[in-house]
């Protein structure tokens, strides 16, 4: 049986449309491995990257982002041939981190360029087209001696020759994507408030006739956010493109805030942030902006919590999440989809569009393994419909269960089964539709068998 996938703390960023980017929130690698000796074009590229650092030489390996060899081949110039791009430090004592960048000629690698950063590591690399020409430059991000903030440098590669575009910009993440009608490339860096920085977003752009990256506007963004979770380029709407950023807060839990640039206003906007008032899409748990419905558009959830009364014998209701496009046209947030959430066990249920709010509940037992969903009329449980009950495997293999509940799924650690009471009520959901309402959070699930 198929099951759906959706946002949690555990995935990764989900990044649409082609777009690049890094982020503070990746794990590093260890900088001082040397890869091994090996053949052929590898064996061409370590020896000239020995003979540039003549007394000997430490890889540096990028602790973020979808690149991190400390060797890294990319077709810069679209020629279908691979350029290299080693980071290392050299053993004579000097500081800084070099960058070659190497390219074939006549069969034979040779170097185009040796740029020396005063810098400690190499936060990341990306690749983009940034100034349309075709070609793909190369983001390189350095780390500075303030944790958590970074700086930007842009190189472009042509002919066998290697220069810097002017950048000049810190950050603690950066992404880059397409986000208007004209297909250019865009570059965005956010930065978490710190002694040296306000919190903000800016969008970089390309001058042709300066040959360097300009910020044509920035926003501020939301001070209280500790690191950035999970980004993501989306559709807006009203043929508007723009980033979703959910990010952690310094009082625990997270929020999202949503960037797209106005050619109207000629201005960068984050609409969910107001200095004065709680963003709305707040909420006590790391669930992740996805794209729940699949349809190609990010869903932001926002949290609401379910009518409860503790007569009723249950520890607390479990949290209702709506699942949300943002429309840049309104600056409104649009519910597309609605489930339950049991953050302990990690699964949602899927609520029918028939049950209006206010006409039911869903309680959890003290171990959070018990969900149980009920008729709610005015401030009290009525009928009961179904509840989900979460096994240890070993008990469910032992046959535990088996007499009351029907399997949905199991893991290495769980069994998620259903008992349905099929009361008659108007809310009653047959075995199917309980099953299908039923996806785990942050795990997929495709191809197991009930």
């Amino acid at each position: 049986m198929l099951r759906k996938v959706i946002a949690a703390a555990t995935i990764g960023a989900l990044l649409l449309g082609g777009s690049c980017g890094c982020s503070i929130a990746d794990l590093s690698r260890d900088n001082l491995l040397r890869p091994p000796k090996s053949m052929g074009d590898e064996a061409e590229i370590e020896q000239l990257i020995a003979s540039t650092a003549k007394d000997g030489y430490t890889l540096k390996y990028p602790k973020s982002g979808n690149n991190r060899s400390a060797i890294i081949m990319h077709d810069l110039d679209n020629d279908n041939v691979d350029e290299a791009i080693a980071f290392f430090r050299e053993k004579d004592g000097s500081t800084g981190v070099h960058m070659l960048v190497m390219y074939v000629s006549d069969d034979e690698w040779k170097v185009s360029a040796n740029f020396n950063t005063e810098t400690t590591d190499v936060d990341c690399v990306a690749f983009a087209d940034i100034d349309d020409s075709s070609s793909q430059e190369i983001l390189t991000g350095y780390a500075t001696y303030t944790p958590g903030v970074n700086f930007l440098a842009v190189y472009r590669y042509q002919n066998g020759k290697t220069e810097m575009i002017e950048a000049g910009q810190n950050y603690s993440a950066f992404y880059c994507g397409v986000t208007s009608s004209d297909e250019k490339n865009r570059v965005f860096t956010l930065s978490l408030f710190s002694t040296e920085n306000e919190a903000k977003a800016s969008m970089l752009e390309y001058d042709k006739q300066r040959k360097s990256l300009y910020t044509k506007a920035s926003v501020p963004m939301d001070g209280n956010v500790v690191s950035y979770k999970n980004v993501s380029f989306t559709d807006l709407g009203d043929n508007v493109r723009g980033l979703v950023v959910d990010g952690l807060l310094t009082s625990g839990g997270m929020n999202t805030q949503v960037l797209y640039y106005d050619s109207l206003q000629n201005a960068l906007l984050n609409p969910l942030y107001r200095e004065s008032s709680q963003n709305p899409t707040q909420r006590g748990n790391e669930v992740l902006s996805a794209d729940v419905s699949n349809d190609m558009k990010c869903e932001i959830p926002t949290v609401h919590a379910l009518p409860y009364n503790a007569t009723s014998g249950a520890v607390s209701s479990a949290d209702q999440l709506v699942w949300n496009h943002f429309d840049a046209k309104t600056d409104t947030l649009l519910p597309q989809q609605r489930t339950v959430a049991n953050y302990k066990f990690g699964y949602t249920v899927k609520l029918p569009d028939r049950w209006m709010d206010g006409t039911f509940t869903a309680l959890l037992d003290e171990s959070g393994s018990q969900m149980s969903f009920y008729e709610w009329d005015k401030e009290n449980i009525a009928a009961k419909l179904f509840d989900i009950a979460v096994y240890k495997v070993s008990d469910w293999d032992q046959g535990i269960g088996h007499d009351t509940h029907t399997l949905i799924y199991k893991d290495n650690r769980y069994a998620y089964t259903f008992k349905n009471e099929k009361s008659g009520s108007a809310l009653a959901l047959d075995d199917n539709e309980i099953k299908t309402a039923f996806s785990l959070l942050g795990r997929s699930t495709a191809n197991s068998k009930s």
